[in-house]
């Protein structure tokens, strides 16, 4: 099945659950709201909705959340439905989204919020939960009831808008879900379940208005301002996260200008490293932090007397090999005047040429001594260096790379990171494009001999 029949049959199922989720609901439904406050809901999370921010890995995030989960809380699953899809449409078409991705967002918005709300209830929650009532009293049972199946309520719709939209970008992408998943939403989950104690705010603050004027989306004003201010900084913090990272991307191609058979090394080497972290299990944080590693592990080769080494076409000699293998440290170096990436990303950098068996430099670590980064990072450099043409030899391919990586296996690489890459579909996908590679390893993989001088690759100029 072709990629873009398996992203329509995961849509039209999506978009199927939606249709019978708000069925369900509708036949429970509470009263209609009123146009008044259903307009409101929709409006402000509409506004919310436009104020998106770009996540890792082709997706978008927003804090219209916050409404929607107000509104679930105040009007039920059905009415909370229709204001999740209506703004989500609206924000949809105000981006120009394509049919397929706007009828996608709709209706997994529409899943996450109807389902949060029938298990909120089916776990006895109250609608509108006690803590509104005019008089509540803390240690009321009922009151406690409510206020902890509200983070169950909440954990449920951010774990099913998270699996949902993980879902569809892992098909679209060709990228595990695992990967997409922890570079998505593994580190915000918890802020976002956080985050969602201001629907807490917004039902209060209608509720309130209500009692108190007998219109109750006034109160709404008292959430929109600050909401949007938050938003509106972490759009500007989030501007300055993209311009770090195209500054880095600059200074990286500017290195790699001296020498045109590295062209791209950099970051091919930070995407092979970025999706073993991922299929190693490590946190959104260390995955990032391995990328910028591995993004800058050459960095040091900007200094001028790497220059003439570059641009050598044959062999380096003994000395001009002592020489470059000083670029790791230096690298380093230079890394490390960063403040922020001092420690683990300087690291990782300084230790990217350590071999497992501690015969590697600058300092010999061995094994698990050396940083798992750095452990990452050189098995990524390797594939890389195998798979792209050098004045000395043409690229290799997958089946001679894999072999070579096992018959290294526990003493220039950790054993550990050779079986994930050997038996990763979205690591093998990288090395050699999503249209190549099948996904289950090919039969006779690992052949008995390989034609291609392996000593040359441990002694590679541009290691």
């Amino acid at each position: 099945m072709t990629r873009e029949a398996r992203t329509r049959l995961f849509v039209g199922s999506v978009i199927a659950g939606a249709a019978v989720l708000g069925g369900g609901a509708y036949l429970i439904s509470s009263p209609f709201p009123g146009w008044w406050a259903f307009s409101s809901f929709i409006l402000i999370a509409f506004v919310l909705e436009t104020l998106n921010t770009q996540l890792r890995v082709h997706a978008k995030g927003s804090t219209s959340f916050i409404m929607h989960i107000a509104a679930g809380l105040l009007f039920g699953g059905y009415w909370s439905g229709v204001i999740a899809g209506v703004s989500t449409l609206l924000g949809e078409l105000a981006r120009g989204n394509q049919p397929i991705k706007m009828v996608f967002n709709v209706s997994q918005r529409i899943v996450a919020i109807v389902t949060a709300v029938l298990l909120y209830t089916s776990l006895g929650g109250r609608l509108p939960p006690s803590y509104l009532a005019p008089v509540i009293t803390l240690s009321s049972e009922a009151v406690q009831r409510d206020l902890g199946l509200f983070f169950v309520f909440a954990a449920t719709y951010f774990l099913l808008n998270s699996v949902l939209v993980s879902l569809v970008v892992s098909i679209t992408s060709e990228r595990t879900f695992r990967e997409v998943w922890s570079l998505n939403t593994r580190g915000v989950l918890g802020y976002d379940i956080g985050a969602s104690v201001i629907s807490l705010l917004v039902a209060w603050l209608y509720t309130s208005t209500q009692r108190w004027l007998g219109f109750g989306p006034i109160g709404l004003i008292g959430v929109v301002i600050p909401v949007v201010a938050v938003r509106h900084v972490y759009g500007l913090y989030h501007q300055l996260q993209e311009s770090g990272e195209e500054l880095l991307q600059l200074m990286v191609k500017a290195i790699e200008a001296r020498d045109p058979y590295t062209s791209g090394h950099s970051i091919r080497v930070r995407a092979l490293s970025r999706a073993i972290a991922a299929e190693l299990g490590l946190s959104a944080r260390e995955i990032e932090q391995v990328e910028t590693a591995a993004l800058l592990h050459d960095v040091g080769k900007i200094h001028e007397e790497f220059a003439p080494l570059l641009r050598k076409e044959s062999r380096l000699t003994p000395e001009e090999t002592v020489l470059m293998q000083t670029h790791s440290a230096k690298s380093a170096e230079l890394v490390g005047v960063i403040s922020k990436f001092r420690g683990f990303i300087e690291d990782n950098v300084r230790h990217h040429h350590e071999r497992w068996d501690g015969q590697g430099y600058p300092f010999g670590l061995a094994g698990k001594h050396i940083p798992l980064g750095a452990r990452i990072i050189l098995i990524s450099d390797t594939i890389d260096a195998m798979t792209t043409d050098r004045p000395y030899r043409k690229r290799l391919g997958l089946e001679v790379v894999l072999a070579e990586l096992q018959k290294y296996r526990g003493q220039q690489f950790d054993p550990d990171i050779v079986d994930v890459v050997v038996s990763s579909v979205a690591v093998r996908r990288i090395i050699v494009g999503p249209q190549t590679v099948s996904d289950m390893p090919p039969k006779g993989l690992y052949p008995k001999k390989v034609t291609w001088p392996s000593a040359a690759l441990w002694k590679a100029r541009r290691a």
